[in-house]
């Protein structure tokens, strides 16, 4: 009988009846690991991306055909080694898309119209104090959009606030011009997108290119009246640089619903920051009862193809050879 496991299953997803229920259907058992146990007579793999299943861990995958993130980012899976032993890595690249288009969106106007701060100001310093904390809040049609990668969610990022914005300046190095302009904005390299954007919002998923890539230098290069907003991935911003910046007052606020350890040290130095400069949220973007259900069909979808000696729709490592041959849909 087939076996599916769960190396690192989450609370979220418990009593996972429905992962059960789908591997069953496969013929399949359904298993879970503690974060020790051997992998090796795992035929799938779905994991949540808690612990890293690296070159080390897919060695000892003896019988592995297929992984699959609960998610849209695969940096916590080796993938190059997963395709030299010939497995299979897919994810769930649409499940969510709305949702964190929306937690960007809202992210964005809450920081320029300085919501969260207000609210802040309201409850502990009073109406009339607060009302002393609107100096320098600019009209939203004034400002320019720069969206940092336009797959997806960045294009639905820029769908959401095209109404707002008087202009919108559109960043990735995957795309052609003509796309990006197909998707809403004007293409833009990162230097010119930083230095004339008010809003910086990140889309890009974390890779060796982008761990990093919002740091002192690119920092230095926003206006100071700018502000940034991170949906995407937490080691993308230099947590350091970015708290530093916000207290000399070079940059005027951010927003981060991912940070790079989480959850967030008690001693980050972003928990020094003025909390009228700084929003946080619990890596929230992605959660609603809706794209739960889309994760998971997107997940199971997956697994019940490859279990069933068929292609998954959705491939990371699409030139793998399978170690157990796919027929395509």
């Amino acid at each position: 009988m087939p076996t599916v496991c769960i190396p690192d299953p989450v609370e979220t997803l418990a009593p996972y009846d429905e992962e059960r229920a789908a591997a069953e259907s496969c013929g399949a058992e359904l298993i879970f690991g503690d974060g020790t146990t051997p992998l090796r007579d795992a035929d799938v793999l779905l994991t949540v991306g808690l612990i890293p299943i690296d070159a080390t861990a897919i060695a000892g995958l003896e019988r592995c055909r297929l992984i699959v993130r609960y998610g849209i980012g695969v940096d916590t899976i080796d993938v190059a080694a997963a395709t030299a032993r010939g497995i299979v890595v897919a994810n769930a690249p649409t499940y969510c898309v709305e949702e964190v288009s929306d937690h960007a969106a809202a992210l964005a106007l809450g920081l320029a119209r300085r919501v969260v701060a207000l609210d802040r100001a309201v409850r502990e310093r009073g109406w009339a104090v607060a009302q002393g904390d609107l100096a320098g809040v600019r009209r939203m049609r004034s400002r320019t959009l720069g969206v940092v990668g336009m797959g997806r969610i960045g294009a639905a990022t820029v769908r959401k606030l095209h109404p707002f914005v008087g202009r919108t300046l559109g960043y990735d190095p995957f795309l052609a011009p003509a796309t990006i302009e197909e998707r809403g904005a004007d293409p833009a390299d990162l230097e010119t997108l930083l230095r004339e954007s008010d809003i910086v919002s990140l889309h890009v998923p974390l890779s060796e290119h982008t761990r990093g890539l919002i740091g002192a230098d690119a920092l230095a290069l926003m206006r100071p009246t700018a502000l940034l907003v991170n949906t995407s991935r937490g080691p993308i911003v230099d947590e350091a640089a970015l708290a530093r910046a916000l207290s000399a007052g070079r940059l005027a606020g951010a927003a981060l619903d991912v940070v790079s350890s989480e959850p967030l040290p008690t001693d980050s130095p972003l928990l020094a920051v003025d909390q009228r400069r700084l929003i946080l949220t619990p890596h929230a973007a992605a959660s609603s009862d809706d794209s739960l259900a889309d994760l998971r069909r997107e997940v199971f979808d997956a697994m019940r193809a490859v279990l069933a000696g068929r292609w998954p729709g959705a491939v990371v490592n699409p030139d793998v050879v399978p170690r157990v041959p796919l027929a395509r849909a």
